[in-house]
Formats: C-alpha cells, sequence, structure tokens
C-alpha cells in the first residue's frame, strides 16, 4: 500500500470516526455535512472526495459498527462447543458491545428511521445486515435442529429474525427508561433473561 493509499484510508476513517460522534450528539435529524466538516476539522469538500452525499455517510457509519460488532462476536461464538452455548455467547456479546457503545446505539435505535428509510440503498443495505446476522443464527439453530436439542418444526431463519428482534427490542426498553447505564451484572443478567425466553420456544 502506498503512502498515498494510507493517508486516503486515515482521513476517512478520521471522517467516519467524527460522523459517529457527531450522530451521537446530534442524531440522524440534525446530522449535516457543515456540522461534520467543522467536527472533523476539514474542509466540507473534502468530505465529498471520500462519500457522495449524507446519506452515503451514514450509511457507512452503520456498516462500519455492524461489521465491527459481527466480527467480534462470531469469533467468541465460534469458540463455543454447543449450540446453546454459541446462543448464550451470541447474545451476551451483542448486548455487551451495545453497552460499549451505549450512546451511539441509543441514537441508532430510537432515531433510526431518519437513516434507514431516506434512501432505497440505505433501506436495502440494513435488510442485508439484519438477513446476514439472521442466517449466522440459523446455522446455529440448524445444528442444535440435526442433533435433536431443538424442534424439528423451527423454522430457522425466522427465529433468527426473531431473535435479533427480542435483543434489540430489550435495548430500545432499556433506553426509553433510561436504564442506559449497563455495567456486567445488568448485561449478565439480561443476556440471560433474553436466552431463556428464546431457548423455550425453541427447544425440545
Amino acid at each position: 500500500m502506498t503512502e498515498e493509499e494510507t493517508g486516503k484510508i486515515n482521513k476517512f476513517d478520521c471522517i467516519l470516526a467524527s460522523a459517529r460522534k457527531l450522530i451521537e450528539q446530534e442524531g440522524f435529524s440534525n446530522f449535516t455535512m457543515d456540522k461534520l466538516a467543522s467536527n472533523a476539522g476539514v474542509a466540507k469538500g473534502t468530505i465529498y472526495l471520500y462519500f457522495k452525499d449524507k446519506n452515503d455517510v451514514l450509511e457507512n457509519v452503520l456498516k462500519s459498527g455492524f461489521q465491527i460488532m459481527f466480527s467480534r462476536m462470531t469469533d467468541k461464538v465460534e469458540k463455543k462447543e454447543t449450540p446453546e452455548e454459541k446462543i448464550k455467547t451470541l447474545i451476551y456479546e451483542n448486548l455487551l458491545y451495545i453497552g460499549e457503545n451505549k450512546y451511539f446505539f441509543k441514537t441508532v435505535f430510537l432515531d433510526e428511521m431518519h437513516v434507514v428509510f431516506l434512501k432505497k440503498t440505505s433501506q436495502e443495505s440494513y435488510n442485508l445486515r439484519r438477513r446476514k446476522y439472521a442466517v449466522f443464527i440459523s446455522e446455529i439453530i440448524i445444528k442444535g435442529i440435526d442433533e435433536g436439542i431443538f424442534k424439528n418444526l423451527l423454522d430457522p431463519l425466522k427465529a433468527g429474525f426473531y431473535l435479533i428482534s427480542l435483543i434489540k427490542t430489550n435495548a430500545i426498553y432499556n433506553f426509553r427508561n433510561n436504564k442506559a447505564e449497563f455495567n456486567e451484572d445488568l448485561i449478565k443478567s439480561e443476556a440471560a433473561e433474553i436466552f431463556d425466553i428464546f431457548i423455550d420456544g425453541i427447544k425440545n
């Protein structure tokens, strides 16, 4: 990689980090390219060298956050042996990542309608990320069905989407009820609660 290419990546990451911070502070609806340029310490024209428009910035922020979370989570999950251990770890790691990035996720979950449906491409990308996550969960469930642990009548992919919704709804409930002070005990407790609710519905 050339020095010029490295510089472009660093500038891209710098703008992306500034965008993420601005979203935490302002929300999607108040996010502007002028504010981003000011926060990132660059000219507005510089941002357009890396991003097409505001929607492209927001989409890249969401995509980057998902990639980090998904990579970390799958790494931990794949080290577990049984389908139940994998699901338990998946839930915990997802909640942990939300807790570590609570201000960002509070904005994402409570204000996401402003970005997800701004453009058709944003909606499609959002749906693809959810599907990728659901497919990963469904593969764990299929393994559990094959081993006789989970019900054979399940639609594994649908169950994957159910679990994603459970995790997200739990976070939204906490944010709306001012329970955003995540700590290790709370995360463990809520991960166990979600696990029990989900497993009770799919276990033989």
